[in-house]
């Protein structure tokens, strides 16, 4: 059956034929007026920081499913002690109660989280909540500032503003929020900015002071190490100068010496060759044949000595045979040859004239030069 109202009752026997009930008004007023809290005046039912954790909710009207609120003077609300080592946000909502007929202020108290959350809002045909302010209460604190305080009553899905009965909305509250909050916001970046300043600068002074020890430190290893190195480098040259002088000094010693010994040698060939010239004499072929027959016959006085001797004087005899029979067959050698050999054998009893058989050596020469001699002659 279809329901209309409002019409005047007419008493019947005396009741009246037409009786409203609040439900009645109330699916009236919902069909025209919103849920929501009245704009005017601008900051009502704001929540607002009072005492430690104490705050206030300012006068003002809401309307919730056609039943109206009025709250007619500033209301106290006391928040519960903040968590020790947790945060949570307590949500302060207006509850339209059917059951209890009767609609008012309180708070849904929060879970304690690191990452906390508000309470959701119930909302049936006996319970609905309207979220005018979330708080957020971290942990360990004795007061609530007006930055904790989130004001909802301008959001829609948690409450919203009632419209269609008035002309215009006086945002004047609300831009004020805007201007607290932005003041509050700029503030608090403006202060984080100061502290990543002062600590900008305090690294780069510290930067700055480690550079410079780090360039003086590197300045003195290198004027350090280019001081040794001048240092190695100035004895190393000093010591190839005193090499230089020692070589040379050396030198000049072996040459003189190598002078000295030329000269005395020289003198002494000269001296020596002299000497022998004399024990020859100016016949030099015929003492070559005396010192020939001389040599025979002392080879024969041998030999015959060894014949009752042992076996190494036989071989010495043999090998004295030997030079002697070489020696008398010389004649049949090239003149040039034994010239040359002959000068051999010279050069030689002069390099040995201080061992034996010196002169041995130099008459051999001298035979040598003689059978040249009458080699060329017959």
């Amino acid at each position: 059956m279809a329901d209309c109202l409002p019409f005047n009752a007419i008493l019947v026997d005396e009741e009246y034929d037409r009786v409203y009930k609040a439900e009645d008004w109330a699916w009236y007023f919902a069909t025209f007026i919103a849920n929501g809290v009245f704009p005017k005046p601008s900051d009502g039912l704001q929540v607002i920081a009072y005492d430690k954790m104490e705050i206030k909710v300012n006068a003002g009207y809401a309307f919730i499913n056609g039943y109206a609120f009025r709250n007619p003077v500033s209301m106290g609300i006391t928040l519960s002690t903040a968590e020790g080592a947790l945060n949570r946000i307590d949500r302060v909502i207006i509850r339209w109660d059917l059951t209890q007929r009767d609609m008012y202020l309180t708070v849904l108290k929060g879970v304690p989280s690191a990452k906390p959350t508000a309470a959701a809002l119930t909302r049936n045909t006996e319970i609905w909540e309207l979220a005018i302010a979330d708080i957020y209460v971290g942990k360990g604190v004795t007061k609530i500032q007006t930055k904790d305080i989130t004001d909802q009553r301008f959001n829609s899905a948690l409450c919203g503003i009632v419209k269609g009965t008035i002309e215009e909305i006086d945002a004047s509250v609300l831009t004020k929020q805007f201007d607290d909050f932005f003041k509050t916001y700029s503030q608090a970046v403006l202060d984080e900015f100061s502290v990543y300043k002062q600590d900008m600068e305090k690294y780069l002074s510290e930067i700055a002071g480690i550079y410079e020890h780090y360039i003086t430190i590197t300045e003195s290893l290198f004027t350090q190490y280019e001081n040794q190195f001048s240092e190695r480098y100035n004895s190393f040259e000093s010591t190839l100068d005193g090499w230089d002088a020692e070589l040379l000094k050396a030198y000049t010693a072996f040459m003189a010496k190598i002078t000295l010994f030329q000269t005395e040698a020289e003198s002494e060939f000269n001296a020596w060759f002299e000497d022998i010239k004399e024990k020859l004499g100016g016949d030099i072929a015929g003492s070559l044949q005396l010192q020939i027959d001389g040599l025979t016959e002392a080879v024969e006085q041998l030999r015959q000595q060894a014949e009752a001797g042992s076996t190494a004087t036989a071989e010495t005899l043999a090998e004295l045979d030997r030079r002697v029979t070489l020696i008398e067959n010389g004649w049949n050698i090239n003149y040039k040859h034994d010239a040359v050999l002959g000068l051999c054998y010279l050069g030689a009893a002069y390099m040995c004239q201080h061992y034996e058989r010196t002169e041995e050596t130099a008459v051999l020469g001298i035979a040598y030069i003689g059978n040249s001699y009458l080699a060329n002659t017959f």
